[in-house]
Order: structure tokens, then sequence, then C-alpha cells
């Protein structure tokens, strides 16, 4: 996908060029990837003091949907899926190609948080009352993505289908959790793509319907 996108979808650009690169079993070469720089400037603006962050109340059922889907995708979603797909690769470098995987136990036990991780932020997205973006948000690429009033809109409309890609991805990251306590490092890598189709079936709905 060529043009950036803000916030949810924005981060899903920058895994899917990770996951693009899986071969059988491994990634054939690992990917020099950093901040977007849109997160670069939103990193920049924090160390400029903020208001206090007032706390929601719950709603009738309990719920206390703090923070925005963006959100939770950026601080939750995305760094635990990013550490299952690092997790397995083949770096090419001056000095030959150095494999990566997961060695001991200790390695084996973080992984598998990343991917618990994962499973049950799935939850988190679906949490009634939570919304696309936080107040005042908008679209970084207006016209290739819609703006998050717009895309509140669809998620309202097609809730139901909002809530079945989020267990799609729920069952994709459970696959992931299965080949972690199998200790299969093909298994772990394979999953990567599945990882990302579901988020992009999801985008391509909700986020940018208009792409082809």
């Amino acid at each position: 996908m060529t043009p950036q996108h803000s916030g949810f979808s924005r981060a899903f650009v920058v895994m899917a060029g990770i996951a693009a690169a899986t071969t059988v079993g491994v990634l054939s070469v690992r990917v020099a990837h950093g901040q977007p720089p849109a997160l670069k400037d939103k990193l920049a603006a924090a160390q400029t003091p903020a208001k206090p962050v007032q706390s929601k109340q719950p709603d009738a059922n309990g719920y206390i949907p703090q923070f925005s889907i963006e959100e939770i995708m950026e601080s939750i979603v995305m760094p635990a899926a990013q550490a299952i797909w690092d997790s397995v690769a083949v770096e090419v470098t001056e000095k030959g190609t150095i494999e990566k995987k997961p060695e001991t136990d200790e390695d084996w036990e973080k992984l598998r948080w990343e991917a618990v991780t994962l499973v049950e932020a799935t939850n988190l997205l679906i949490v009634p009352g939570r919304t696309a973006a936080h107040p005042g948000a908008k679209s970084e690429n207006p016209g290739a993505e819609l703006e998050p009033e717009q895309i509140q809109a669809l998620i309202d409309k097609q809730r139901p289908a909002f809530i079945a890609h989020a267990h799609v991805l729920f069952e994709t990251a459970m696959g992931a959790l299965r080949a972690i306590d199998a200790r299969d490092i093909d298994g772990i890598s394979n999953v990567g793509g599945a990882i990302d189709e579901a988020c992009e079936s999801c985008h391509l709905q909700f986020w940018y319907p208009n792409q082809k």
C-alpha cells in the first residue's frame, strides 16, 4: 500500500511490509524499519507537558473504554505483532547470514506473552463505546483514507462485520500462540501472513474502502 495512513491503519502499513517479506519458514531478508514520520512527530510533541488525562466513568456494563481503537492498535496490537514477526528471521549482513529464532526458555516465554497480548487485544478492540480515534483526530492522508468520523460511522453501521474481523484476528493470533507452544519455528513464521491478511481485510472495509 503506497499511501501512509494515520493511526490504526498506519501501524499496519509498517507491519504489512514485514509480513510481505516472509518466505517458507523464515524472513529472507530482515526488513529495516523505524518509526513512521507521523509517530516521530507525536513523540516530539510528547516532550511538551500535556494536560492530565481525565479518567472516564464506567458505562452501564462496567466498561471504561478510555482510549480509542487507533491508540489500542499503536500501543498494544502493533508492538505484539511486531515481536512475533521479528522473532524468526534471517538477517543478511556484510559479515554473512545470521539466523534469528527463540533459543532459551526465557526467549520462548517472552514470545508467548506477546502472543497472549495480541490475542487479548482483539477483545479490547470491540469493547462497546470505544471510538475509532481520539477526539479532534484528522486523517493524515485525506482522500486515500476516510476521516475518523466516517470510519466511526461505518463501524457503527456495520458493527457485526467489525466484530467478525476482530474474531478473525483472534484466531490468527491463537495460531501464533499454538505455534509458539509447539516451538514450531516454521509455524511462527508462516502465521505472520495470516495476521497481516486479517488486519488488512478490516482496513479495506472500514479505513480505506475506496482503495482497490
